[in-house]
């Protein structure tokens, strides 16, 4: 009982701090609406457009071609041995296969699958490869309707009480595009520098000394500093979303694994700020090395993500990024997966609270 009081009293001094609960909350629907505003609601659309991707159309018939031209590639084969070539020779990061019984599947009402051949996995190939599923959905769908005499031809889709909308209105988040819950999530690590600057003040007023006149055990007044803050980012954070989610219908992916991953991803910020602290005693330093390390962990992951879809890019940067909690937080509500990215990112917050192990008393009265 008494560890959840020390939790309460360290909950209510951190809401309290008006400032830093403000910032926790409008951050995310800032940085939300900022890369919306820039991206506008149909800019996931044209990624494609610069990706190193193509598509070999072995199709006899003709609805091969109308798929082509519905995906905008910039880069079609005819020649399978060509492909696989440009391919190998890094030329491409992947291909995709419109095979030769296409049309003859459409018309025999089955839907027909897509080859792909690739270098790397990646977010960008996964974009590409939403836009082709779509794109079949429309023609498959579009196909069978005119068979069945419900439609003439495929404009009358737009008029027909049968409507198909793919196209994201601005206030919504498209499920590909990732930037915003990249920022917020590198923001979140760096919000770790506010966290050694107030556990330096709590030192430094001695705060922390006089807890320790009290009965608690040290273990107990660190933990409950430490759980009071993780408490304090989850709700803050999650308050943002369901805002944005209620009142400003954004549409997220993912959203319980993204809260899952708001969570996590604060245990590791405020294990790293904890390490920071046992290292460096003074706020200055402290406060800049946080940074430095966000900023480090950041580069290694978008680096790395980037390699995926381009040859320009050391490879050597895919396995660094899987160093860093972006990773696999990321990857975690990209592909709505739990393990093992939920035990990688305790891991990770294990070994930096390790690192930051101290005396408590020791560190309360230097």
């Amino acid at each position: 009982m008494k560890f959840l009081y020390m939790v309460l009293v360290n909950c209510k001094r951190y809401f309290k701090d008006i400032k830093s609960i403000a910032a926790m909350f409008m951050l995310p629907i800032i940085v939300v609406f900022l890369i919306n505003s820039i991206s506008g609601p149909n800019k996931s659309n044209q990624t494609n457009l610069n990706l190193k991707v193509a598509v070999i159309n072995l199709d006899k018939g003709n609805l091969g071609t109308k798929l082509v031209e519905r995906i905008k590639t910039t880069s079609v084969y005819s020649n399978k041995e060509k492909a696989l070539k440009d391919l190998k020779n890094y030329n491409l990061i992947a291909l995709y296969e419109i095979p030769e019984n296409f049309t003859e599947e459409i018309n025999n009402n089955r839907k027909p699958s897509i080859n792909s051949y690739k270098l790397e996995e990646g977010n960008a190939t996964q974009i590409f490869e939403i836009q082709i599923e779509q794109k079949i959905n429309e023609l498959f769908k579009g196909e069978i309707l005119k068979k069945n005499n419900i439609i003439k031809n495929e404009s009358d889709l737009k008029e027909n009480f049968v409507k198909v909308q793919y196209n994201m209105e601005k206030k919504v988040m498209p499920a590909g595009d990732f930037t915003p819950i990249v920022l917020i999530m590198f923001f979140l690590i760096s919000f770790s520098s506010n966290i050694t600057a107030d556990l330096l003040n709590l030192r430094k007023e001695r705060i922390l000394e006089r807890f320790c006149s009290t009965s608690n055990k040290g273990y107990q007044i660190i933990g409950s500093i430490y759980l009071s803050m993780i408490i304090a980012q989850i709700v803050m954070y999650t308050a943002s979303f369901i805002t944005m989610k209620v009142l400003f219908k954004i549409q997220f992916h993912n959203f319980g694994i993204l809260i899952l991953n708001i969570a996590l991803m604060s245990m590791v910020s405020i294990s790293l700020a904890i390490m920071v602290n046992r290292i460096f005693k003074e706020q200055g330093i402290g406060v800049v090395v946080v940074n430095l390390i966000s900023l480090i962990m950041f580069f290694l992951y978008c680096a790395g993500d980037m390699a995926q879809s381009s040859t320009q890019i050391s490879k050597v940067f895919i396995t660094l990024s899987k160093f860093t909690p972006f990773y696999w937080s990321l990857q975690s509500i990209e592909k709505s997966v739990i393990y093992p990215n939920v035990f990688v990112l305790i891991l990770i917050a294990l070994t930096f609270f390790s690192a930051g192990s101290i005396k408590y008393s020791n560190f309360a009265k230097e």
